[in-house]
């Protein structure tokens, strides 16, 4: 493809994030802005090894520094990178999956206060135990963290301000955490 037809499709802005900590707290901070084209798919894109994917974004970027560690803002919205491949002549493109951040405090419990960091919340499943006379509902998630954050299994984390118990932690994706996290309610 002529680079010209390839610089038509950057018609959108959007900022490349990065994750920083200051004190306790992880954040995603603007490092700079840059022109892609972005295009929204019908299909589900697989962000989570665990848990249920989200709506999938495919990508033209000019080559850059930009890595799976990194993120993108687009049109106020959070696109997780899930692939970056280079292209010919200085382009690149991408996957995506455009999720929706929840502020999170990790390794809540024994009355100290971890690390506040955004996170991605996705489903895992829904179980419903009948234990007479009354029932419990049981909710497994999948949170998936920047490969900073770290949790540990048995420990408690908020997820938009309700606590949950980390079950599970898959860490050996070198760009991302994935935690299976459970709340029991009775019903």
């Amino acid at each position: 493809m002529a680079m010209h037809q390839r610089a038509a499709e950057l018609r959108e802005r959007v900022e490349v994030l990065r994750i920083v900590q200051t004190d306790h707290v992880w954040s995603w901070e603007v490092q700079r802005t840059t022109s892609a084209g972005v295009e929204l798919g019908e299909r589900t894109n697989l962000f989570s090894q665990v848990g249920i994917g989200a709506r999938d974004a495919s990508l033209v970027l000019r080559r850059q520094p930009i890595t799976l560690h990194n993120a993108l803002r687009w049109r106020g919205r959070h696109l997780f990178l899930t692939s970056l491949t280079d292209g010919k002549r200085g382009w690149m493109s991408g996957k995506a999956a455009l999720v929706e951040l929840v502020e999170c405090q990790g390794n809540v419990h024994r009355g100290t206060d971890g690390p506040v960091f955004p996170g991605v919340l996705t489903e895992k499943y829904l179980r419903h135990e009948r234990d007479e006379p009354m029932s419990v509902n049981t909710l497994c998630y999948v949170l998936v963290t920047p490969k900073a954050i770290e949790l540990t299994p048995g420990g408690l984390v908020d997820v938009a301000a309700e606590p949950y118990e980390v079950l599970t932690a898959h860490t050996l994706d070198p760009f991302k955490n994935e935690y299976e996290i459970v709340r029991k309610r009775d019903l």
